[in-house]
């Protein structure tokens, strides 16, 4: 039987590294979570980091340096509720890594794409409930459906919550719903700070469908 699991046991290796390379572009490793991150460190000249639904675009001049740029995928996540689809973390050396403003891009499905109020959103870090801040703009016209797509601005890594937060090297983005109320959203949803998310308190929520 050991001689058997001896056999096996390299082909189940090669399978399992295959599966990671196909889900990014870059040294795709699977965490401890079962979840996936890729790493590559860009230069100048720019590049295109791939992990499964969500290409980060690093432009031409977006860094002065080359920087090891850090991409995660996360399918289930604590503050998940409230985004629309996977999460994915983008980790920089430090808060001023970037000196121009990537693009990120998130493939969904064409019922999302089209309901016209999915943008991406960015998780603003500290407090006890952190908050999906939705982006300002709408899905760039390049950005071909079922993609929804919006820039990485330099300042929620350098001055996160409008300043009110320390700077930091790691957020996480989403495709996110905007909303103008709490109907606008689903059960167990609330609309806060332009988007549906998780509730402070359950009173604050939709109630659940019954």
């Amino acid at each position: 039987m050991q001689r058997g699991l001896s056999i096996y046991w390299p082909w189940r290796v090669t399978a399992v590294l295959a599966v990671t390379t196909a889900l990014s572009c870059g040294t795709g490793i699977r965490t401890i979570e079962r979840e996936v991150e890729v790493s590559r460190t860009i230069d100048q000249e720019g590049f295109d980091l791939k992990l499964g639904e969500a290409t980060l675009n690093v432009c031409m001049n977006c860094l002065d340096s080359p920087a090891l740029i850090t991409l995660r995928r996360f399918h289930t996540y604590e503050h998940h509720l409230g985004a629309v689809g996977p999460v994915f973390e983008i980790e920089l050396p430090t808060p001023d890594t970037f000196r121009q403003d990537p693009r990120i891009v998130i493939e969904t499905s064409f019922t999302v794409a089209n309901n016209g109020s999915s943008v991406i959103g960015f998780l603003v870090p500290g407090g006890t409930y952190e908050q999906w801040v939705p982006d300002s703009t709408q899905a760039s016209p390049t950005c071909d459906k079922p993609n929804i797509c919006g820039p990485v601005q330099i300042l929620e890594f350098t001055k996160p919550n409008s300043g009110t937060d320390p700077p930091t090297n790691i957020l996480e983005f989403a495709i996110v719903k905007k909303c103008g109320g709490i109907r606008d959203c689903g059960p167990l949803q609330t609309c806060s700070s332009g988007a549906c998310q998780q509730c402070a308190t359950p009173s604050d929520c939709n109630p659940a469908t019954p």
